[in-house]
């Protein structure tokens, strides 16, 4: 709970307090948050991490940097910040848990001031990890998520259940509608284009600006505006999917009773690696690519983990899927299809990675139903190929009292399907030079089930040999021996001409792919500019409230 002398401050005095401190603040001293020219834009800039799963940007909080992801999919603002001197202006002792979709933080809601590039937002509300599970989930130097969403999450559902609406509309806003908040003259809009990482390693340049257009990307702004449809979310009506010029017909009635028939709800979420999309659509997609062969459940060594049907893809090949989204065609870059492993660990044994010798590619639009709110989600996959602008709209949260304008998104299409398979040829040319060969998917689905079914059967046996004999000729000689004279293992052969060089060193080959996908919401400063330290006074908590030990659970 807060401490005592919060529950002193009358809620009048606290609302009193903090508009004089916030806004005098930003008339008086020129510290408070500040916009560049239209003229001259200031482009914080996004960073792709891990192989196009990630995008980060970087901030300044409490006085430290932070990478953090940036997702459109949630709202709050949280960092890592253990064992580090934060210095926050107030803490309130409200402990709470929040969910992802694969993943779960918790931690103290905290105010801290706030640098986004040239912008600093005094008293930005924050949460403070103090645990974050699964450990792994944010790799490298990512040390939180900066939500770009709606005022309808953890920290404002928490902070009104406490202090009542007034007071979480006051100090329970997320970073984006504060800063326009405390810059009502000027535009309420950020606009966001994902970057690609090349072949060789180099990034093309992603964009991330406040109030203004990208430089040669001012379009955008006659593009039809995509009204929200549901308040939690950047979710918009979907008018079609087509796949090889042929429009999927597929779809079932939309969760959202208030769609027309033919129209699906669509979440744009670019802290979601893996588009999430009905298997129906899957199966579509993907049986369109000659070659393509379905699996069922999952694949080891791989992002593709669930019990849902996944499609292993020959790796020179793809097919062409386009969006239409208020009368206007997306089409989707053919790399944005597939997801590329150099080696596959199939399993480990006595410490030792079992990684087959061989490239393997898979369908990078996964199964996901529909889940009350929206029908589909379109995350980095389908965002990379468009420049994106959200408005707000005339928006007050917690969002369903907005009135006149609706939030709404505009896309301008990035992609041309033309010069886009000869992209795609080329990053596929270049990344099989480097990587171990190709497998045929028919052949390694036969491969992949014997090893699974050998595997099972040593396991249902009971005896630990059985899987060091599965193993242990590929082990020793990097390919096993066609043992099928006595039936003890008849598949051997077949997953040796596959799996070739499976040894001790294939420790070091690894899987790469998407580490940080455990964490799928998964969603820089150029120039630093001190804050004033001004301390925050909250109001008292209301006994009516809801347990701010608690808090309210939100998933993404």
């Amino acid at each position: 709970m807060a401490s005592s002398f919060l529950r002193g401050l009358s809620l009048a005095f606290a609302f009193c307090s903090y508009a004089t401190m916030v806004y005098g603040q930003s008339l008086e001293s020129g510290s408070g948050a500040k916009y560049g020219g239209l003229s001259s834009p200031a482009d914080i800039g996004v960073i792709a991490q891990f192989n196009d799963s990630m995008y980060t940007t970087e901030i300044v909080l409490g006085g430290q940097n932070f990478t953090v992801v940036v997702d459109t999919g949630s709202t709050d603002l949280w960092v890592d910040a253990r064992g580090l001197n934060l210095k926050t202006t107030n803490n309130t002792g409200f402990n709470v848990n929040f969910s992802y979709a694969i993943g779960e933080v918790e931690g103290e809601i905290q105010y801290a001031d706030l640098q986004i590039g040239p912008y600093v937002i005094p008293n930005q509300v924050f949460i403070s990890a103090t645990k974050v599970s699964p450990v792994d989930s944010f790799p490298g130097n990512v040390k939180g998520l900066i939500g770009m969403a709606f005022d309808t999450a953890t920290i404002f559902q928490t902070l009104m259940g406490t202090w009542g609406l007034g007071s979480a509309q006051q100090l329970g806003r997320a970073p984006i509608t504060n800063l326009f908040t405390q810059n009502p003259s000027a535009p309420a809009y950020f606009d966001l284009q994902l970057s690609r990482i090349d072949a060789d390693g180099a990034e093309q340049e992603g964009h991330f600006l406040f109030g203004q257009h990208a430089k040669g990307l001012e379009a955008v702004e006659q593009a039809p505006k995509l009204e929200r449809i549901q308040v939690d979310h950047w979710t918009v009506a979907l008018d079609a999917m087509t796949i090889n010029g042929k429009q999927y017909t597929g779809w079932n009635k939309s969760a959202v009773p208030s769609l027309p028939e033919g129209k699906i709800a669509t979440v744009f979420d670019s802290g979601f690696t893996y588009p999430q999309i009905p298997e129906a659509a899957v199966n579509a997609i993907y049986s369109s690519i000659p070659g393509a062969v379905p699996y069922h459940g999952p694949i080891p060594g791989t992002d593709n983990v669930g019990d849902v049907t996944s499609w292993i893809v020959p790796c020179n090949a793809s097919t062409n899927l386009t969006f239409t989204l208020g009368g206007q065609e997306f089409p989707v870059h053919p790399r944005d299809l597939i997801t590329m492993y150099n080696g596959v660990k199939l399993d480990t044994v006595d410490g030792i990675d079992m990684v087959a010798n061989t490239t393997i590619c898979l369908n990078t639009w996964q199964v996901g139903e529909p889940v009350g709110e929206y029908d589909i989600l379109l995350g980095m996959a389908f965002l990379r190929n468009v420049y994106a602008s959200f408005h707000y709209g005339d928006y007050t949260p917690p969002g369903n009292s907005t009135t006149g304008q609706l939030p709404y998104v505009q896309f301008l299409s990035l992609t041309d399907r033309e010069k886009a398979w000869a992209e795609f040829n080329d990053y596929i040319a270049q990344k099989l030079a480097g990587f171990a060969p190709p497998a045929d998917p028919a052949s390694f689905v036969k491969v992949l089930n014997a090893y699974i079914s050998h595997s099972q059967a040593g396991a249902s046996s009971g005896s630990s040999s059985a899987s060091a004999d599965a193993t242990g000729d590929l082990a020793v000689s990097g390919a096993a021996s066609d043992s099928s004279s006595d039936g003890s293992d008849k598949h051997s052969g077949d997953f040796g001409r596959l799996a070739a060089g499976l040894s001790a060193a294939s420790v070091a080959i690894g899987l790469i792919g998407l580490s940080v996908s455990l964490f799928m919401c998964i969603r820089g400063v150029k120039g630093r500019r001190d804050a004033q330290y001004k301390p925050l006074r909250l109001p008292k908590e209301d006994a009516t409230g809801l347990d701010a030990e608690r808090g309210a659970l939100y998933r993404d």
